[in-house]
This record gives C-alpha cells, structure tokens and sequence, in this order.
C-alpha cells in the first residue's frame, strides 16, 4: 500500500474525532491543495464544498491588526498614543490604566483588560461605540503591560478606534481596506449576507452523545473585531499568502515592512505562544518559525499557521466544538509527512510534593472556574465553564486534565501538538503562592487555596 493522501489522513481523523465537517487548505509556492469533509449540518446533509462558509472566529484578530498597522503606515493612528485621546467614549474602572492603555497594548493582549466582555448592543452602526463605554464596569486584572492575557475586548476597542479614523463602520472598513484589495469575494460578518452561498452550521456533542447543530451562532456585533468573520478556504488561503509574501497585487493593503513587523515578537507570551507580534502568535517547533491563530466560536473551531521562511501555509476549519483536536493531529501529521518538521513532546521535570501543592487552589476569570489539586507527578485541573458567546446561560463540568510539569510552575496538557499546549502560575513580588494560573490564555485569579 501506498503512503495515505491528505484526503485520507482528513478522513479517518474527523471520523475518529466525531467531527462533521471539515476544509483544509495547504498554501505552497507550487500552488494551493484543498480537501473537503463531511456535511456543512447534520439536518441538511449538504457537502462541504471548497466554497462553504465557516466562522473563523479569532483569526479575525489578524484581519483587524493588518488594517490597524495600515492606518499606522498611513499616519492616522500611532502604535504608542493613549487610545483614550482618539476614542473619548473608552472608560475604565481604573482611570490610570484609560489613559495609559494604547493600540500596542490592545494588538498585543498586554492592557490588562478584563478580556471576555461579550455584551450585546444590538446590530445597529452604534454598537461599538456604546460597548466600549460599558468597559467602564470591567475589572482591570493588571497594569497595563504587566502581563500577558488574552483579551477580547481590546480587540472591540481596537475595532472602535478603527471606526473613529476611518470614519467608517467597522465592517465596511474591513471590507474596503482589507478585503477588496486581497480579492476575499468570500468573507462576510453579517449572517444577511451569508445566506445566498453555502454556509456550514456549528456542532457540539450532547450529553447524549449525539451530535447537534448549535443554534445561536449568531455573534453580537460587538465582538465582529475579535472575531466576526464568515470566511471560505480559499479566502482563508488568499490572506495568509499575503502575510507570506505569495500573492501578486497592485494595490496591497499593507508594505512588506509593515507585514514583517507584525510577524516579529514584540511580547513573550505567557503560556500561549512564544511569543506575539501584532496579531499573530509566534513560537518554534525544533528549528522551525512558525506564526498564527486560532478561532473558537459556537460550534466552530478554526486555525490556520504559516511557516514564514518555508512560505507554507496550513489552514483549517471545522464546524464541530472538538475540531481543534482534529486540527493539531492533521497539522502534525502534515508538518511530518510534507516537510519532515517533527513536533517534539517537551520533556518532563520533577516538581516536589510541597511545590505542587502550593500551585493548588481554585481560580476564576469570567468564562471559568478552576480547581488544581495535587497528583502524583503532577496536577489535576478541574474546569467549571460558563456562559461565553452562548447565550444559554448554564455552567458545564468539563472533563478533568492532567497536568505534566515542563518546567517548576509550567505544566503541558495532552500529547504533543503544533501549537504549544500549556498552563502556568503567576507569581507577584515575592509571593510564595501564584496569584494567577493562566489557562486558555486567560489570567485566573486565585480565589481559594
């Protein structure tokens, strides 16, 4: 028998992941390989085809950022002027931190703004302009700087301030900046305007075991900057080989300059990446670069990495909760198979039974509550999540992960991956317990323990 295909190598893993569709495109200076999945709903039963529609969640993020830094190239905005002095509706709890916060720290998860405000302000052109005065209830977690944690809403202010310079709503600024210069016929953030093409539905398993559509995919357009964009593989493709010097245009939304400066770390990144640039997330796996992004939305998983000295590109969407599982086997697999780049499993250390146990406590942030508790070699994470972009308001148990310890407050969860998959505990001065464990991204904030 033959080596398996990428076809086969997508359909054995979503079939053992339990995902029902899937669009997978690889990006090379020979050209574009696109394989298709599965059905965009399990009512309908319609094929993903290379022109479905998936939600691409926070890869949008890099959408947003790659028209800030064109406004920067262009002088209308600075990476380093207090946002408050060109968006005077922005409040804070912590006037100090409203008027010291800038475009730098929102493109690159450092203001230390509570980061999951997902408020609803109707459909309506004022919607941002009347979220971002509501962050005036949000919990500062940090000085801005101080730390790294992901944050959604700055992304919203972000989106804001763009509005304010372009004179434009957010989406059409997107649209005109962005997306006409890039020829992406097929990206969208309104669901009006996803209606006359093939679109995918989100998926999640119940506690049945079934799987079902989720009904309220809908985002509210507060969060279109963080994460609003309907987008097709093929559009998914034409932007990352833009970032990847690939595509030849007459009109490029952005300098070659400004592309490498987005790509070049300008934060560590806690337990998240390596590093971040603007918009992208940065590390290495052995020798190799490598930058990106994920999306998560309501039944939608999303990821696309870019191997910018190989100009590669692996872009991934799926209409399941799970896909992001079936994303980092087909990524690794890829990686092996096409470019012989090995994902490393990081070596373990041996933490004492008296330093696990300091780490244990419970911590919270909006989405969640956690509960680490002492293991053999390791710790136990326990997960309450809550309500986020879903508007079901209900609190799920999640399964319990165990944490295998890389470094004295820095743990790996599961096999290997592409993108790295850690937790670590933050410490403050000269405390000997964490103030913080960071997960999904997110600061949590001890509460007991």
């Amino acid at each position: 028998m033959g080596q398996p295909t990428l076809r086969d190598v997508v359909e054995k893993i979503c079939s053992q992941r339990g995902v029902p569709g899937m669009a997978v495109g690889l990006l090379t200076e020979a050209g574009r390989e696109i394989v298709t999945y599965g059905v965009a709903s399990v009512e309908t039963r319609c094929p993903v085809r290379h022109d479905t529609l998936f939600q691409i969640g926070s890869i949008t993020k890099v959408f947003l950022a790659t028209v800030a830094m064109q406004l920067v190239e262009q002088g209308l905005v600075t990476l380093d002027e207090p946002v408050a002095a060109s968006v005077p509706e922005f409040q804070l709890a912590d006037p100090l931190a409203r008027e010291t916060i800038t475009l730098r720290h929102l493109l690159t998860h450092t203001s230390g703004i509570e980061g999951d405000r997902f408020d609803d302000y109707g459909y309506g052109d004022d919607a941002l302009s009347r979220y971002v005065p509501s962050l005036a209830n949000a919990r500062q977690i940090h000085a801005p700087g101080q730390h790294w944690s992901y944050c959604n809403s700055g992304f919203s202010v972000a989106g804001r301030l763009i509005e304010i310079k372009t004179g434009q709503t957010f989406e059409t600024a997107m649209r005109e900046r962005l997306f006409r210069h890039l020829g992406l016929k097929r990206s969208f953030f309104f669901v009006q305007d996803i209606l006359g093409y093939p679109f995918a539905c989100g998926h999640r398993t119940s506690e049945n075991g079934t799987v079902e559509v989720v009904r309220d995919f809908a985002l509210p357009r507060t969060v279109h900057p963080a994460g609003g964009i309907w987008a097709t593989i093929d559009d998914l493709l034409s932007f990352a080989g833009f970032h990847l010097g690939l595509l030849r245009l007459s009109d490029p939304p952005l300098s070659p300059e400004g592309v490498e400066l987005m790509q070049k770390p300008q934060v560590a990144a806690g337990n998240w990446a390596d590093a971040y640039g603007f918009g992208w997330a940065i590390w290495s796996v052995g020798d190799t670069r490598l930058i990106g992004h994920g999306g998560s939305t309501n039944g939608f998983q999303a990821h696309v990495v870019l191997l910018p000295e190989q100009r590669v590109a692996i872009a991934s969407l799926t209409n399941h909760e799970s896909g992001s599982v079936a994303i980092s086997e087909l990524e690794t697999w890829i990686l092996a198979e096409r470019f012989g780049i090995q994902v490393p499993n990081p070596r373990s250390v041996t933490v004492g039974e008296a330093e696990l146990a300091r780490l244990a406590g419970t911590y919270e942030y909006p989405l969640a509550r956690v509960t680490v508790r002492p293991a053999a070699g390791g710790l136990w994470l326990e997960t309450i999540q809550r309500r986020g972009l879903s508007r079901e308001r209900h609190e799920r148990q999640l399964p319990p992960l165990f944490l295998r310890p890389i470094g004295r407050s820095v743990f790996t969860v599961g096999p290997a991956r592409v993108v790295p998959n850690r937790v670590d505990f933050v410490f403050e001065g000269d405390s000997e317990r964490p103030c913080w464990i960071r997960v999904f991204g997110r600061l949590a904030e001890r509460v007991e323990g």
